[in-house]
C-alpha cells in the first residue's frame, strides 16, 4: 500500500507540441520565418523560436518538482515493511529542439532529459520526411507509438506518473524507421503508425522493449541476439481529433462538441536472452561457440483502447493482452524426458485501466480518478515445481487527483493519492 503526496510544477512551453506532436499533427508542417530571408525570433507560450528562410527552431523546456510520502505495508512473508520516506525529488526536467531544415516538408526533434541517469539524456532523436498526410516517412528514436498513455506527454497527464498497467505493458522507447500518416479531410478516419525497430529486451525476467540507450554493434554479448520488434498502431477519431492528453481541455467555445477515439496497438517482439534459471541449458552446452544464448523468446502483445471528451469530461480505457512464449534451439533444445518445467513454456499477462477527469472550473481546478488492475502470469525458475518469479505481482491500483492550473499545462500544481495492493509470485511455501 502506497501513499503518495505528489505536488509537482511543470513549465511546459509548448504543450501542444509535446512528444505526441507527429502522431497528433500528421502531415503538419511548422511555422513559416521572417521575410525575404530575415532571421525571425519571438518568445511567448510555445517557447523561443527561432525561424528563417528555409530553417526553424523552437527550444522549449519542461521541469516538474514533486513532494513524494509513501508508506509501504506488507504482509504474508513477501515483501518488506518500512520501506517509507519523504523525499523531494525533480521528477522531470525536459528540453526539446524542434523544427525544420532546407523545406517545412523535413522535419526534426530532439528531446532531451536531464534527470534520466544510467538511461542517457536523449530521449528522442528523429527525422521526418513530410510527404503528404497520407504518407510520412520517419527514422530515429522515439516513445514507440503503441498505446496511449504512455506516448501522451507527462505535462498533459491527470496524476503525476502513468498507471501501474501502463509501467507493465507500455513498450518505451525504441529506434527505427516508420511511417505514419491519417486518411480524411475534415474527419480522421484512420490515423496510422507502422515501423520495425530495435528490439532490446528490457531484463531477463521481462519481456518488454526498452531502447534508450546509445549501444554499439555487439555480436557476441550472449544476450542481444538480432533482436527485432514490429509495431502498428492504428486510431479513428470520427467526431473530430481527439488530442492525446489525459484530460478535456478545450475552452468554452468548443468543450461542447463531443469527441470520441478508438485505438489499436500491436506489437511483436522477439529476442534472444541470458537466463539459466529461468529455462536451463538441458544440454550443459553452453552458449554457442560465437558466445550467442540458445534461448530466445517472442512476445505478442495487444491494446484496445478508447477516449471520451465532453465538456470538461474525459475517459480513458484500456484493455492489454500479452503472450509470450520461449524456443530452445541448436544443442539446447527441448530434452522431452526431462521436467515439463526445465522445458519450453509460456507466460499470458493481462491488464486494464481506466481513467476519469473532470474540470469543476473549466481549465482552471480538474479531478480525476483511476481504476486499474494486472493479472500477470507467474513462472517456474531452475526447474522448480513451485511458480517463483513474476514480470510484475499482479496488483491493484486505486487513485484520486487534483490538478490546480495556473497557466494551463505550462504552469500546474497536482495533488494525488495513489493505493497500490499487489499479490507476490507464490512460492510454494
Amino acid at each position: 500500500m502506497a501513499l503518495a503526496l505528489l505536488v509537482s510544477a511543470g513549465l511546459w512551453s509548448a504543450p501542444a507540441m509535446a512528444a505526441t506532436e507527429g502522431t497528433d499533427n500528421v502531415g503538419a508542417t511548422q511555422g513559416g520565418g521572417g521575410e525575404d530571408g530575415a532571421a525571425d525570433t519571438t518568445l511567448g507560450s510555445k517557447g523561443l523560436v527561432w525561424t528563417t528562410d528555409g530553417f526553424s527552431l523552437r527550444v522549449a523546456t519542461r521541469v516538474q518538482f514533486r513532494l513524494t510520502y509513501q508508506n509501504e505495508v506488507a504482509n504474508g512473508g513477501h515483501g518488506s515493511n518500512g520501506r517509507d520516506f519523504i523525499n523531494f525529488r525533480i521528477r522531470r526536467a525536459k528540453t526539446k529542439f524542434s523544427g525544420y531544415i532546407f523545406q517545412k516538408e523535413f522535419q526534426y526533434e530532439v528531446l532531451l532529459g536531464w534527470v534520466n541517469g544510467g538511461d542517457g539524456i536523449v530521449e528522442e532523436a528523429w527525422f521526418r520526411w513530410a510527404v503528404m498526410q497520407y504518407i510520412n516517412i520517419n527514422a530515429g528514436q522515439q516513445k514507440l507509438d503503441f498505446n496511449w498513455e504512455e506516448k501522451a506527454s507527462s505535462g498533459s497527464q491527470q496524476f503525476v506518473d502513468r498507471s501501474y498497467t501502463n509501467a507493465v505493458f507500455h513498450e518505451s522507447y525504441a529506434k527505427g524507421i516508420w511511417i505514419d500518416g491519417k486518411v480524411g479531410e475534415d474527419i480522421t478516419w484512420l490515423k496510422y503508425v507502422i515501423g520495425v525497430y530495435n528490439g532490446v529486451l528490457r531484463s531477463n525476467t521481462d519481456f518488454r522493449n526498452n531502447d534508450r540507450n546509445i549501444t554499439s554493434e555487439s555480436f557476441t554479448d550472449g544476450i542481444v541476439d538480432g533482436d527485432m520488434m514490429l509495431n502498428l498502431r492504428l486510431e479513428t477519431h470520427p467526431l473530430g481529433d481527439v488530442k492525446k492528453t489525459m484530460n478535456d481541455m478545450r475552452g468554452e467555445d468548443e468543450y461542447d462538441q463531443v469527441l470520441f477515439a478508438i485505438g489499436l496497438g500491436v506489437n511483436y517482439f522477439i529476442a534472444g536472452f541470458n537466463n539459466t534459471n529461468l529455462r536451463p541449458d538441458n544440454s550443459g552446452a553452453g552458449a554457442t561457440a560465437s558466445g550467442r544464448s540458445r534461448t530466445t523468446q517472442d512476445t505478442w502483445t495487444f491494446t484496445l483502447d478508447g477516449h471520451f471528451r465532453w465538456h470538461g469530461l474525459s475517459a480513458d480505457i484500456a484493455v492489454f493482452y500479452r503472450h509470450t512464449d520461449f524456443h530452445n534451439r541448436g544443442a539446447n533444445r527441448f530434452n522431452p524426458g526431462a521436467s515439463y518445467h526445465l522445458g519450453i513454456g509460456d507466460l499470458t499477462d493481462m491488464g486494464w485501466s481506466i481513467e476519469v477527469a473532470y474540470f469543476i472550473l473549466a481549465q482552471q481546478l480538474s479531478v480525476g480518478i483511476r481504476f486499474n488492475s494486472v493479472d500477470a502470469d507467474d513462472f517456474w525458475t531452475g526447474g522448480s515445481q513451485a511458480r517463483l518469479a513474476g514480470v510484475r505481482p499482479d496488483a491493484t491500483e486505486l487513485g484520486l487527483s487534483v490538478n490546480y492550473y495556473i497557466q494551463g499545462d505550462n504552469l500546474k500544481i497536482t495533488f494525488d493519492i495513489l493505493m497500490v495492493s499487489q499479490q507476490l509470485a507464490f512460492t510454494g511455501t
